[in-house]
């Protein structure tokens, strides 16, 4: 079985030069990858009637990205790493975590999948806008692999768009809190992940020299290393490390609200409606 997935991810690993940051692959992908999340979100909202339809849609959507998910997991473990796993790619990115939210969103009570929602509207947005512009660690010599960051960030758009879209947010202070406590939860996991995969990460690449990162980043909150991202890596060298991670964190919670708050304004009549019908 193990010798057939290899197989075929073999015949997926079609090579590339790795295409350049800001090139015309980069924002061709981009644009195309943000104009087909809109125009999704826009179909998908109008056709989403009530609350059930919208999770229904978005539960769709996370088992999409889930399928998606274990194709790169197994495509690095056995093409790219040589049969070792890089705790770099583990999966709980703010990039990843829509995955999960959209599975679960109908176990949960209103408040908390409102909160969910809220959440994945705000900080969901811009965390793949922010990826789109600057997709650095997406830009890879394997067409499926690039192709698929695309693909993945293009569908954490439309999350976001298409919950904006059908009005399920709470751009309240107390929404926002509450989507900020979330996102701080968030942070202590991912933080811990990074944490616990420090002691092991150098020792498995010395094993296995195929594999690119000795360190872990998830949600790029690591703290023993200076973050890729380039305006969090000088703060880190000025002020040091455990001060640039705390200015990344409350500069996202910052700009997630002012993004969940901006929206609201946009659609207002969406969201007027929603509340009339007590989501």
């Amino acid at each position: 079985m193990e010798n057939k997935v290899i197989d075929v991810l073999n015949m997926t690993a079609w090579r590339m030069e790795a295409p350049q940051l800001f090139g015309g692959f980069h924002v061709t992908a981009s644009l195309l990858s943000a104009a087909l999340a809109i125009l999704a979100a826009v179909i998908f909202a109008r056709h989403a009637k009530n609350k059930t339809q919208v999770c229904r849609i978005l539960a769709a959507t996370g088992w999409i990205l889930i399928i998606l998910e274990v194709y790169k997991q197994f495509f690095l473990y056995y093409v790219m790493n040589g049969g070792a796993f890089d705790f770099w790619f583990f999966p709980f990115q703010l990039c990843s975590v829509p995955m999960y939210l959209c599975i679960i969103l109908p176990l949960f009570t209103t408040d908390t999948r409102l909160t969910m929602m809220t959440f994945m509207g705000g900080y969901t947005f811009v965390s793949a806008a922010a990826a789109l512009i600057f997709p650095e660690d997406i830009l890879r010599p394997y067409i499926t692999l690039t192709v698929h960051g695309f693909v993945w960030h293009g569908l954490l758009l439309f999350i976001s768009l298409f919950i904006f879209l059908t009005g399920y947010t709470d751009a309240s202070i107390r929404g926002l809190r509450r989507a900020a406590v979330l996102f701080g939860i968030l942070c202590v996991i991912a933080l811990g992940i990074n944490i616990a995969a420090e002691s092991v990460m150098p020792a498995i690449r010395t094993a296995h020299p195929l594999i690119e990162h000795d360190w872990a980043a998830m949600f790029y909150l690591n703290p023993f290393h200076i973050s890729p991202q380039p305006v969090v890596s000088t703060v880190q060298r000025r002020l040091g490390i455990p001060a640039g991670l705390l200015l990344y964190i409350l500069a996202v919670a910052a700009v997630s609200s002012v993004v969940i708050r901006l929206f609201r304004s946009v659609f207002q009549e969406n969201i007027s409606n929603v509340l009339d019908n007590n989501l």
